[in-house]
């Protein structure tokens, strides 16, 4: 009869031991990610914009540090990323923004049709304020290739992201037909565009 091989019961404890800590860990990164994204949300809601934009960047900062954080917690990193471009086209800070979804694309987050949606916003607001008419259409024009661009990439088929670029598609093929106006008179009004642009589900 052989006798039970004890030596095994210590590497099996240890297992379970490793397992464990593993899920410890695994629960409190889950919670402290959880933590920093309601207390984001709360400073946004409370209009506490420039402190909802720092706890922002320190999310994504904190999960681009390691791979494996920005791979387990992607769908975070992309909302927290997001959410930075709402923030920023609700400042005016167009360039910024423009410059801020560039690196989202680049970084080919898994929200690409909102990088590209306030890409398209924020082009259309410089063209908007564009006092020269040949540099408004440049910007407009660009602006309805990003708009675009979130179409093709909008598996959600979110309403405002095919409403500006109906939009906007349909206010350049106006204006072509009437080049002695002011491209922003054949668009609607800035206070309609703030109403329905910042609308946008992250």
């Amino acid at each position: 009869m052989k006798t039970p091989n004890f030596k095994i019961l210590p590497l099996l404890l240890a297992l379970l031991v490793i397992v464990s800590l593993g899920f410890l860990a695994y629960g409190y990164l889950q919670s402290s990610v959880e933590s920093q994204t309601e207390r984001a949300q709360q400073l946004e809601d409370s209009n506490q914009t420039q402190e909802a934009m720092e706890e922002y960047q320190n999310l994504v900062q904190y999960l681009g540090n390691l791979s494996v954080l920005r791979s387990r917690f992607d769908k975070e990193y992309s909302s927290a990323m997001i959410a930075q471009l709402r923030l920023l086209y609700s400042m005016e800070r167009f360039d910024e923004a423009i410059e801020l979804a560039d690196i989202c694309i680049q970084e080919d987050i898994s929200d690409l049709a909102a990088a590209y949606f306030w890409s398209g916003n924020a082009f259309f607001q410089k063209g908007i304020n564009e006092e020269a008419m040949e540099d408004a259409f440049a910007w407009f024009n660009r602006s309805q290739d990003q708009f675009r661009k979130a179409l093709e990439q909008d598996s959600q088929e979110r309403w405002n992201i095919r409403f500006n670029y109906e939009l906007i598609r349909t206010a350049l093929e106006q204006a072509e037909q009437d080049q002695d106006d002011k491209p922003v008179k054949v668009l609607r009004p800035k206070d309609q565009i703030q109403q329905s642009d910042t609308k946008i589900a992250g």
